[in-house]
């Protein structure tokens, strides 16, 4: 049975890609290639997706104080994110079993007529879980459109590569051969966009891997939607570690160390969010003392940045190699700690709470100054400057 859904809906999709690759060619490449000479003096128009990842809303929102046109377009929403947080969201015609594998196709045609500039992960583009996921991006730079494409985790991480370079990594945590990627189609897609992109990015820890790197992706975030705010004052250090993938985060060595500094009489309480509505978990946010961020990747991302924008002071494993291409962390607020020094760190901190008050202190500046919309809109303007000239 199992095979038999598989290779219906294989069918579908071989249909409805025939159709929309037609109607692409004969219509969408000719438009586009009009429209952008008549559209010349204009800003282009960006999309972001389909991956339904919260980082594409904060670059749509970069791009626009920036003044582009530009919106996220996604096939569903996990429980963790928020609808309103994406712009056109297909779930609805997803629904129905069959139509399901129509939707990307539909999708890739629409854009093609709407928007200039693609922004993807290196997972695809809008029609990356299907059998026609390269064509597409041959076909976009066909219509004049550009491709900008940056990573978010195991899309663009090789795990031999990883674990040869040593230390603690990604992959401590996980069996060889139980990774969540195969290694040869990561391979495979990256390189497909070192040669259909206009731009490729690295960002946080993942740029060793990539077949081209032409700059580095910090995290857009809307600051001024987040305001530094008092842990309660009842004696108890509340640590907050957000484990969506628990095995990368090295979550069971911070557990570790709460239960064993707890053993030892410190007042420390470790509170773990997990598939929990976006609303719900800020408010555990607000109320902690320490935000934890994972400890084996080496590279922070949005929940340090969530947490230095609350004025929390944050703990989270920075490996020095990456440093070269993060001149700023130099100045980051964050107390780095790997599993063999976080125990002895987190003791500092509960121990010490002016020290929690000074680097907390110091994270709203820290955030506005690397991580807002004007900040990284400022880069994705460069990029879009260059990408489409």
């Amino acid at each position: 049975m199992h095979s038999l859904k598989r290779a219906v809906r294989l069918s579908v999709q071989w249909a409805a890609g025939m159709v929309a690759m037609t109607i692409y060619a004969i219509v969408v490449i000719p438009y586009s290639r009009l429209d952008r000479r008549r559209r010349a003096d204009r800003r282009p128009r960006v999309v972001w997706g389909p991956i339904p990842i919260v980082n594409i809303h904060y670059c749509s929102l970069a791009d626009r104080a920036f003044g582009y046109p530009s919106e996220t377009l996604v096939y569903s929403v996990y429980s963790i994110n928020a609808r309103r947080n994406f712009d056109r969201v297909l779930d609805r015609f997803a629904r129905v079993p069959l139509l399901r594998e129509v939707v990307p196709f539909f999708a890739f045609v629409d854009a093609g007529l709407r928007y200039d500039i693609f922004g993807f992960f290196y997972d695809g583009g809008l029609l990356w879980a299907t059998p026609f996921w390269r064509i597409e991006l041959a076909l976009l730079r066909l219509a004049g459109k550009s491709i900008i494409v940056y990573p978010y985790g195991s899309d663009a991480r090789l795990p031999s590569a990883t674990r040869a370079r040593g230390g603690w990594h990604a992959y401590t945590d996980v069996v060889p051969g139980e990774e969540d990627r195969d290694e040869t189609e990561v391979q495979s897609r990256m390189a497909a966009f070192a040669r259909y992109a206009n731009v490729m990015l690295g960002c946080a820890d993942l740029f060793e891997d990539l077949p081209r790197c032409d700059g580095i992706m910090r995290y857009a975030f809307d600051d001024t939607q987040w305001a530094p705010i008092d842990a309660p004052d009842d004696g108890i250090v509340r640590v907050v570690h957000a484990p969506n993938h628990r095995h990368y985060k090295g979550t069971r060595f911070l557990v570790d160390a709460v239960d064993e500094l707890r053993r030892e009489g410190l007042p420390v309480e470790l509170i773990l969010i997990e598939g929990m509505p976006t609303d719900e978990a800020r408010e555990h946010y607000a109320r902690a003392d320490i935000v934890a961020d994972q400890f084996l990747i080496g590279a922070y991302a949005l929940f340090a940045i969530e947490g230095m924008a609350l004025g929390k002071p944050v703990v989270c494993y920075l490996n020095e190699r990456f440093y070269a291409a993060h001149p700023e962390w130099g100045e980051a607020p964050i107390v780095s700690a790997d599993p063999d020094s976080l125990k002895a760190k987190l003791r500092d901190l509960v121990e010490d709470a002016d020290s929690r008050r000074r680097l907390g202190a110091r994270g709203p500046e820290y955030v506005r100054k690397y991580h807002s919309l004007a900040s990284v809109g400022a880069d994705l303007d460069r990029w879009y400057r260059e990408a489409w000239s």
